[in-house]
């Protein structure tokens, strides 16, 4: 599910637009914990992200 770029970018950019509202709207709390998930995403999701066929873990014995 997360293998397309677009899926992931989308994530991202959910989470930390989602935290600017919040920040807009005076919520600071609800914003501090959608812009560390966001954060978390971009890392986890862009910048540390690897397709699962290339993974080793995933070969087959054979």
């Amino acid at each position: 599910m997360l293998r397309p770029l677009w899926v992931r970018l989308l994530i991202c950019g959910v989470t930390l637009l989602w935290g600017c509202f919040e920040l807009f709207m005076g919520s600071v709390t609800w914003a501090v914990i959608f812009g560390v998930v966001g954060l978390i995403c971009v890392y986890h999701l862009l910048i540390d992200y690897v397709p699962p066929e290339e993974r080793p873990d995933n070969k087959r014995p054979s």
